[in-house]
């Protein structure tokens, strides 16, 4: 699907969508003006699938359709890591059983991260898991994006399952929650 973003609430419009559990899998394009890089960052976290500035050419659209139409292997999953759960294609995550409404970048984060619990990942992996190919993105915005996440994360547990590796990046700690249930 492509929405414009000259279109009233069409923000909004697409974080419905993404919410909607019978449509989060759609693909979602949004087309923003030219200048407009806030109303671009507001379509990826409200989780716009990829975004153009205006004028776009339709060369460029339909590589971008026929990728984001591509099937991959990670998309049809479920992934879990202690008490966090992902359900990919419905795009929901819950924690100790209560269910999370995660950004699409924050969402896409902690993606990467249960793909392989206990890894590091360096912050410019996350980057280029979460943002869009050829974004530039500073560290210290991964940094902000993973404080993000942990609060959503500590919302429900007192635990936080993101492991800080000072100078390196991220990971997600699984034993945390076991040794903090521990009597």
């Amino acid at each position: 699907m492509v929405i414009d973003g000259r279109v009233a609430n069409a923000v909004s419009a697409c974080g419905s969508l993404k919410d909607d559990a019978s449509t989060a899998g759609l693909k979602i394009i949004a087309l923003v003006g030219a200048n407009s890089a806030r109303q671009y960052a507001d379509f990826m976290n409200a989780g716009a699938d990829e975004g153009f500035a205006r004028p776009v050419s339709p060369d460029h659209l339909l590589r971008a359709l026929s990728s984001l139409s591509a099937p991959t292997g990670v998309v049809h999953g479920r992934f879990s890591c202690g008490d966090i759960e992902m359900h990919v294609p419905a795009r929901r995550v819950w924690r100790r059983a209560v269910e999370l409404h995660l950004p699409r970048l924050e969402f896409a984060i902690l993606l990467h991260l249960l793909k392989e619990p206990g890894r590091v990942y360096l912050r410019h992996e996350l980057a280029l898991a979460a943002w869009p190919a050829g974004v530039f993105v500073d560290p210290k915005t991964v940094n902000v994006h993973i404080g993000r996440l942990r609060r959503a994360l500590t919302s429900v547990a007192a635990t936080d399952p993101i492991r800080t590796v000072r100078g390196v990046g991220y990971g997600l700690c699984p034993e945390t929650e076991a040794a903090s249930d521990a009597p």
